[in-house]
């Protein structure tokens, strides 16, 4: 058995999601940026998944790069796994280092996509604004862009949508970032590749984005945040095994973790 989890709004939190919360010594800093506050876990959260660790193999999965995965210290140093889902699936870790194999996998299928990112980015530019505030590249395998979420053109932004499908690309709008995917970089054939190597026959899951739909999809049993961008968009109803967390924000990751035990102890 293994438990594949999204971090961002999923397990982790940014500190516009603990301003709710009275009792702030139940909050724990699990990552910081040149000594600024990043991200946080309840730490009830932190102990259930402690927890789970002991009970599977518990795998992070995220659409940060590699950088920006291990800045996550509780990931470095609390609950260290033995592998971790980075770049939407374009990287695996393997004991903190790339995994060569799964990587030769990829750089296989950039060789053979007829349309690359700079491609997209071209197409792009027709609709681009001064709604996109910064624009990046994550491990040269995919973009995203820090945009205005209220200046954002949605119409415009459709039919581009509709166009990268057509080409078997995934633009996907979380919250301030708005990424644009190829399809073959996926979070569910990553954990497929993990489960098939460590002979796991039964996946648990969780995420709330458009882009963990795979990876939900995958699954034996999935759970996602109500607040997330699935939830909103897909009639999570229809897919029997993905259930849904009530509680929004941070709270959110206790819930999903209880669930996950849950499941595990059944």
């Amino acid at each position: 058995m293994l438990f594949a989890s999204d971090l961002d709004r999923t397990l982790i939190y940014s500190s516009g999601f603990i301003q709710d919360i009275k009792d702030k010594e139940s909050i724990q800093l699990i990552e910081t940026k040149e000594d600024q506050p990043i991200s946080y876990m309840t730490r009830q959260a932190v102990d259930l998944l402690k927890e789970i660790s002991k009970c599977l193999l518990f795998i992070p999965t995220t659409t940060r790069t590699i950088t920006q995965y291990k800045r996550i210290k509780i990931f470095q140093e609390e609950i260290k796994s033995k592998y971790a889902i980075v770049s939407n699936g374009g990287n695996i870790l393997y004991n903190g280092n790339v995994d060569e194999d799964w990587k030769k996998r990829i750089k296989s299928l950039f060789t053979n996509e007829s349309y690359q990112l700079s491609d997209v980015l071209n197409q792009f530019n027709e609709i681009k604004g001064n709604w996109v505030l910064r624009s990046h590249t994550a491990d040269d395998m995919f973009g995203y862009l820090i945009v205005d979420e209220e200046k954002i053109p949605h119409n415009e932004l459709k039919g581009f949508k509709d166009w990268a499908h057509d080409i078997n690309w995934k633009i996907s709008l979380q919250g301030r970032k708005l990424y644009l995917i190829p399809e073959y970089i996926c979070k569910g054939k990553a954990v497929e590749y993990i489960a098939e190597r460590e002979n796991k026959s039964t996946i648990l899951a969780a995420g709330d984005s458009l882009l963990d739909l795979p990876m939900l999809e995958k699954a034996h049993y999935a759970i996602t945040p109500v607040h997330g961008e699935l939830y909103k968009n897909v009639d999570i109803q229809t897919i029997k095994h993905i259930s849904v967390a009530a509680n929004e924000g941070i709270l959110a990751a206790e819930e999903i973790l209880k669930e996950i035990l849950f499941q595990i102890n059944k």
